[in-house]
């Protein structure tokens, strides 16, 4: 069965915008999934110990896979981008890919929580996540992104010029 997958896309390291540019090829090439959409760029502030500003975006996916194998290839796609895992919490990174939100379904289990647990407090994640999908309702909260957006106290999330990053809103692959 085929689901609207959403996924949180980050880098803070080297060539931020080609990080983000690989890991979307990477997800393009993935048997029974189709890249959807793509949001703007954003730069944000980082979460956690001093380092440089984040680049995000959020892909729209359409997926076949199960929840814990769709994250098993992200996170191979990651090792594969330079990240190296065990470093400190919420510290720098050439690539970062959450699962956002998964149409219709609620996971927790100790590997993988969709919603994503911090999703409703980071304007850097609901910010390109409202271009894409400003209705989807979080399936927890019962508020749509929008309205989760709206009750964000600021945070330094500025939209970004893009130079290789594929138009807003435009589909990634035929």
């Amino acid at each position: 069965m085929s689901a609207t997958v959403y996924v949180g896309l980050g880098s803070n390291e080297g060539d931020r915008e080609a990080h983000l540019v690989s890991a979307l090829e990477a997800m393009s090439r993935i048997d029974a999934v189709a890249v959807l959409h793509c949001s703007s760029l954003f730069e944000s502030a980082p979460v956690g110990p001093p380092q440089p500003h984040y680049l995000n975006a959020v892909v729209a996916l359409e997926c076949t896979l199960p929840p814990q194998r769709l994250l098993c290839i992200l996170k191979q796609i990651e090792r594969d981008l330079g990240r190296q895992h065990g470093g400190p919490r919420w510290g720098p990174r050439p690539i970062d890919l959450d699962i956002l939100l998964w149409e219709g379904e609620v996971v927790a289990d100790p590997n993988l929580q969709v919603p994503h647990l911090e999703l409703h407090k980071r304007r850097f994640a609901l910010e390109p996540l409202s271009e894409l999908a400003p209705d989807a309702e979080h399936p927890v909260l019962g508020m749509t992104v929008i309205e989760l957006l709206t009750q964000l106290a600021p945070q330094d999330v500025r939209r970004c010029e893009a130079t290789w990053w594929p138009e807003t809103l435009l589909p990634v692959t035929e």
